[in-house]
């Protein structure tokens, strides 16, 4: 699906993280509901018709939750994609990108449709001067792991200190073979 008309801002006031909003257009947004109600109709049944043979219409308000989410999914991966072709490599996600607030956000027919993406970004890659040769500041060892605040830890062996301290920030680096810790 290619998306008409198609508006969007980045936020990158955090090192590591951005924020992507968008704005998909009115008529897209219809395109993808009738096109997410085509595509269900076939698979639902709506009272007084046979299955496969209601009108648009009666699937989309029979099964309006459904349609809705079906148009969502097709309409973020379309803007997604468009978008991020056109970001530079260190504005790329590192991690797949989540929906922000995603029970808040509404999609109407024939309604513009706002939603924001966030996502965190390679720190390798974050202010990198292509003129400054590559400093290595070593690598967490084999066994190695990361304790959240909340409890959860995480193995991260192979990652670099840096990387595993600003992906992981707030964090307790636990290294395999001693009793150091680092906290960052």
């Amino acid at each position: 699906m290619q998306i008409a008309h198609l508006e969007y801002k980045l936020d990158n006031t955090i090192l590591t993280q951005r924020t992507l909003h968008l704005r998909v257009g009115a008529q897209d947004v219809r395109l993808a509901i009738d096109q997410a109600a085509r595509k269900i109709r076939g698979e639902v049944e709506v009272p007084g018709f046979r299955k496969g043979k209601a009108p648009l219409a009666q699937v989309r308000k029979h099964h309006r939750e459904r349609v809705h989410d079906e148009a969502f999914r097709e309409l973020r991966k379309a803007a997604q994609d468009q978008v991020m072709k056109q970001l530079p490599d260190q504005d790329k996600p590192f991690i797949p990108p989540e929906v922000v607030d995603r029970d808040k956000v509404k999609l109407s027919y024939g309604k513009q449709l706002e939603f924001a993406l966030k996502y965190m970004v390679d720190p390798a890659g974050v202010g990198k001067n292509p003129e400054q040769p590559e400093f290595d500041q070593g690598s967490v060892r084999p066994g190695s792991q990361i304790s959240h605040p909340s409890g959860q830890r995480q193995r991260c062996a192979g990652l670099s200190l840096i990387k595993a301290k600003l992906l992981f920030a707030p964090c307790t680096l636990h290294l395999a073979g001693s009793r150091e810790r680092f906290t960052g």
